[in-house]
């Protein structure tokens, strides 16, 4: 099983400290021999150095403590070189070690030690890639400890795309009312409302407690909406205006400031040649966002289409202004200077895009262009 968060918790490693213990050490565990050699085996840094603080030597090193340890390590690396021997000591040590990882995982959840008890649940799904209710507590737990552990947007993505993969697998195994709701969830988060709408529909099929319905139709009556929104801007991107923009027309009436769907509502009239209609959502979205800069250039396509080319100019220069040079933008440009027979400032825009992007191919079509003018 791959796991997107390795290379981001592989640092704890720094939580352990190693002992060695000698081939005639005892154990005192039925079945299990330390192989020939001996064997390093790792403890929680900190329970280790409370331990000595507080213990008899004797009592220093436990099996409860070895236990956590070689969880703790397998959770953290999968592939650390004593895997099968920590795999093999696990296993005998405890017939029912899964099921005791996972306590020993939430005894760290409820010391508010996620970090620890993700970890801790992970090292079971190296035991057990299977193990449903693993698959399900890691899902959880990655998105618990993706809200409160992380700053960072980028890395907090791979927790919640780790959460999400985990939980699939989930239901490939069981039908589990408590990976539908997590997963509805995601999918409304990642604007895929189709899909969420899909994950909360199956959780209501299920057996769960009247709270957890309670939530999802509240769920699903947020979604009947945002689903109209979904096919209707995937209609327009897939060039069927006439399919998308009736449904989006009947958004705007209910939500007049929600910007984006206003976006696609004028894309779709763009599509359709109402270029009157379109630069009207357009300019309506500028009024709500000053800085959308699609909406500006959308702008400079449509007086463009227009005949109006000095508005088109302002258009695209201040689409630039506000989002930094772009071939596109630079593009459009150019061609409304050949246009104009301003053969100049259109070489000029053509050569700023190809600075940025030489293999664009609009560019270097209007690069063929202004050649073909020039003779």
């Amino acid at each position: 099983m791959e796991f997107l968060i390795d290379p981001h918790i592989l640092k704890n490693t720094e939580d352990l400290s190693f002992v060695h213990l000698k081939e005639e050490a005892n154990l005192s565990i039925k079945g299990y021999q330390i192989p020939s050699g001996g064997l390093d085996i790792p403890m929680i840094t900190a329970e280790l150095a409370e331990n000595i603080k507080t213990k008899p030597e004797n009592e220093v090193i436990t099996v409860a403590g070895i236990i956590r340890g070689m969880a703790y390590t397998l959770g953290i690396d999968q592939h650390f070189k004593f895997k099968e021997e920590y795999i093999k000591f696990l296993r005998t040590v405890n017939d029912a070690i899964e099921n005791y990882i996972l306590f020993q995982a939430m005894q760290s959840a409820e010391d508010n030690k996620l970090l620890e008890s993700l970890i801790l649940i992970k090292s079971v799904l190296v035991l057990n890639p299977v193990n449903s209710q693993a698959l399900l507590n890691y899902g959880v737990t990655l998105l618990k400890y993706r809200e409160e552990g992380i700053s960072s947007k980028k890395i907090a993505k791979v927790f919640k795309q780790e959460a999400k993969n985990k939980l699939e697998e989930l239901l490939t195994i069981e039908d589990n009312p408590m990976a539908y709701y997590q997963l509805a969830y995601i999918y409304k988060d990642e604007s895929q409302f189709r899909k969420s709408k899909l994950y909360a529909e199956k959780l209501l099929e299920l057996e769960v407690d009247e709270l957890v319905q309670v939530r999802v139709r509240h769920l699903l009556h947020e979604l009947t909406d945002l689903v109209d929104y979904e096919t209707g801007y995937e209609a327009i991107l897939m060039g069927k205006a006439d399919e998308g923009l009736p449904l989006l027309l009947d958004l705007e009436v209910k939500y007049p400031e929600w910007w984006n769907m206003i976006f696609f509502v004028g894309l779709g009239y763009r599509q359709l040649g109402q270029f009157s209609e379109a630069i009207q959502r357009f300019d309506k979205v500028l009024e709500i966002k000053g800085d959308a800069v699609d909406a500006i250039a959308e702008l400079g396509i449509c007086y463009s289409s227009l005949g109006d080319y000095q508005k088109a100019i302002e258009s695209f220069q201040r689409a630039l202004a506000v989002g930094g040079e772009n071939s596109e933008i630079l593009s459009n440009l150019s061609m409304i200077y050949m246009e104009l027979g301003e053969y100049q400032e259109a070489g000029d825009y053509i050569k700023r895009s190809l600075e940025l992007n030489p293999y664009d191919e609009i560019t270097l079509a209007c690069q063929t262009r202004l050649e073909e003018l020039l003779g």
